[in-house]
């Protein structure tokens, strides 16, 4: 019996150690929690981000114009021809729009909402 009992309070003095260490040096409260997540979170895009013209000053040999409507319509001219491509736009994620009917995805830049990404050809634009 006397083994038993040394188990059990061994036992429990061990666990009682492990709840101290874990509620001395685990998070913090909530609320400073909650305050360090929301200023690293993204905002999620909005139509007022997307719309304007944005122009590929990375790759200027194609002479690459997008503009995006609200109405969630867009237009592109390269190389000189007006509307070579069109379509129709919308948001899919928090920083992802996807062009109809090609299927193109684009992501805005989630330090600098004034620049996006085609995700398939990697062009970066930048808002006019």
């Amino acid at each position: 019996m006397n083994k038993k009992f040394k188990g059990i309070i061994s036992t429990l003095l061990f666990i009682a150690i492990l709840l101290f260490v874990s509620f001395r040096y685990g998070p913090t409260d909530q609320t400073n929690a909650d305050d360090n997540s929301r200023s690293s979170q993204v905002k999620k895009i909005t139509t007022k981000d997307i719309t304007g013209v944005w122009i590929n000053h990375h790759n200027k040999s194609i002479h690459q114009k997008i503009t995006f409507t609200k109405n969630h319509k867009w237009h592109e001219n390269q190389h000189g021809v007006k509307d070579i491509y069109s379509g129709t736009w919308k948001i899919i994620g928090k920083r992802t729009i996807k062009l109809a009917p090609y299927g193109e995805k684009i992501i805005i830049n989630k330090h600098n909402r004034q620049q996006m990404r085609v995700v398939n050809y990697d062009h970066i634009l930048n808002k006019k």
